[in-house]
């Protein structure tokens, strides 16, 4: 049975180069010494594709934001670039934020995997340029809280039963004592969408990368018992409802000839809620990538459906019904 409470695991490095000012007063001969130095590294780590943002479609924008490996403040900045690897794990954001922001994310709980991959690029790069380090601080950045390692280990967790009966505000207080932070899905300022939150680390400075890997992965184990024993018991109070709802989702998914995606959203929350109490049994169907690529601009992609917010409805409904139905 698969489960869902760890959906995913990312690490992200931050660093700057000393030859060139930071993203916001960088010039336009700086910005070359960073792209060169930035794919440079890459080339030795991986096989890189390297995308200017101003040359993205707005359909390829919204697709690089929803598989988070670029970030929505990328699309604001005027120099922003980005450069991924061939399985998509690996993304590397040039004039975000900092000159660097290179990030591994891999499915599950697997950070350690993730540290491993990122580590090798950051290696790389320091081999092609000089960053901006400082022996008592660390790395140096351009917001404060990311000095020291520059580093932000994060799990993304499915927590419908804390969510539902209100553990989240107790959640975030335990998580800042242990200095760490909840966030919704796409970060600082964002909501928990679909239930599903960031576990990350709140402090870079004065603390090892493994050490940041034991915390983050740490709580994340121990939230993922808290929200299992929360959503049996949540099932205990009403068993009769839940069950209506998980089966009523599946029963519309399998049937439906148009759906919304916040139609979907919903529906797969009841899903992925019933596959977790073992209601249901849907094998070799991941509903978290069922969810992505039925966002509107990975349907476009995947299925060259048209414009019109029918066309995309029937589209998803299709493509749900296929992912479904082919696995039984």
């Amino acid at each position: 049975m698969t489960d869902y409470s760890v959906i995913s695991s990312r690490v992200r490095l931050a660093r700057n180069i000393v030859d060139a000012m930071f993203p916001s007063k960088i010039s336009d001969q700086e910005v070359l010494l960073v792209e060169k130095a930035a794919l440079s590294a890459a080339k030795e780590v991986f096989e890189p594709s390297f995308y200017a943002v101003s040359d993205l479609s707005d359909v390829e924008r919204e697709y690089l934001v929803d598989r988070h490996l670029i970030s929505p403040a990328l699309l604001s900045s005027p120099y922003g670039a980005v450069i991924l690897s061939k399985d998509r794990h690996l993304s590397v954001m040039l004039q975000e934020e900092d000159h660097v922001r290179a990030q591994c994310i891999c499915a599950g709980s697997s950070l350690k995997e993730c540290f491993d991959r990122v580590k090798e690029y950051d290696l790389a790069l320091r081999g092609k340029a000089r960053l901006a380090y400082d022996r008592k601080l660390g790395f140096l950045t351009a917001c404060p809280t990311n000095v020291g390692t520059g580093m932000r280990a994060s799990v993304m967790m499915f927590l419908p039963a804390l969510s539902i009966l209100g553990r989240i505000d107790e959640l975030e207080k335990d998580l800042c004592e242990a200095k760490l932070t909840i966030r919704g899905s796409f970060g600082e300022g964002s909501r928990g969408e679909g239930y599903c939150y960031q576990i990350s680390n709140a402090v870079s400075l004065g603390v090892t990368e493994e050490t940041i890997l034991d915390r983050v992965g740490s709580a994340a184990e121990k939230i993922a018992k808290i929200e299992r024993d929360m959503l049996e018991l949540y099932y205990e109070k009403d068993h009769l409802r839940i069950q209506d709802s998980v089966l009523r989702s599946e029963a519309i998914l399998r049937s439906a000839v148009l759906l919304s995606q916040q139609e979907l959203e919903g529906l797969i929350v009841n899903l992925k809620i019933g596959v977790q109490l073992g209601l249901l049994a849907i094998d070799g169907v991941n509903l978290d990538e069922l969810a992505l690529i039925c966002k509107p601009a990975s349907l476009v992609r995947l299925t060259s459906c048209g414009d019109s917010a029918q066309e995309r409805d029937a589209a998803r409904a299709q493509t749900v019904k296929k992912a479904i139905t082919s696995k039984e």
